[in-house]
Formats: C-alpha cells, structure tokens, sequence
C-alpha cells in the first residue's frame, strides 16, 4: 500500500467513523439506554479521533519533520501517538460522563502518562542493519 492508498483509506475510515458517531448521537437516548448505546458512543468515537489525530499528526510529522525517515516510519509514529492520545481522550471522556473526574484524577492519570512515556523511551528497540553473508549464504 503506497502512501496515497493509506491516506485515502484512512480518510474515508475517520469520514465513515464520524457519521457513525453522529447517528449514535442522534439515535440512542441516553436517559433509557442499558449500555449498549454508550458502547458504541464511545467506540465510534474513539475510531474517529483515532483516524482524524493519526492524519493530523502524520502531516505534522511529514512537513515539518527534520529528519529524513521512510514514510512508514512517520505512519507508525503518529499511528501509535494517535492511539495513545485517542485512548487518553476516552478515559477522561468516560470518567466526566461517570463523575468520577475530579483533580486527584487527572493528576493520577498525568502521573501515568508520564511513566507511560519514560517506559516507552527507556525500552525502545534500535532497529539493526541486517548482516549481509558473503555469496548471499547464511550461515547456521
């Protein structure tokens, strides 16, 4: 899949996933709903940031990125910052909808991002060339 197809693909998903969100916004009543209903809020939702933050931040990555990177690698990063902010979203969305959201709780769940953060820094894997064995033999 070459970038075009990715981002087309990606732009009809986060389109489709926003008209999902509104027919759920428009259809279900809260007031008499069993669960179901905030299910799928907070699933076609979550899709949609996830689509609409993984392109935004993936234009920010390619223009205004100094470094020279494969455009996977900018489609991974911003995949995966996507998904980390998205989840984020979600939590502090579904712990205001409870009223559970008070200070102490985001404060705790800054803490957790920023240990997330470190963790995610400190076991980050270097990629290695791969060995190159002469007369394209490898050996055992």
């Amino acid at each position: 899949m070459n970038l075009r197809q990715y981002f087309i693909t990606m732009l009809i998903g986060t389109i489709l996933c926003w008209l999902a969100w509104s027919i759920v916004i428009i259809n279900v009543n809260p007031a008499v709903d069993s669960g179901l209903g905030f299910f799928f809020f907070y699933l076609s939702l979550g899709l949609a940031l996830l689509g609409t933050i993984s392109l935004l931040i993936f234009v920010i990555y390619y223009f205004f990125s100094k470094k020279e990177l494969p455009l996977f690698r900018f489609v991974k990063k911003s995949f995966q910052t996507a998904l980390f902010l998205t989840f984020l979203l979600i939590i502090i969305l579904y712990l205001q909808g409870k009223g559970y959201l008070s200070w102490w709780n985001i404060l705790l769940l800054f803490i957790i991002v920023i240990l997330l953060v470190i963790f995610k820094k400190l076991s980050k894997t270097y990629e290695t060339e791969p060995i190159i064995y002469e007369n394209n033999q490898k050996h055992s």
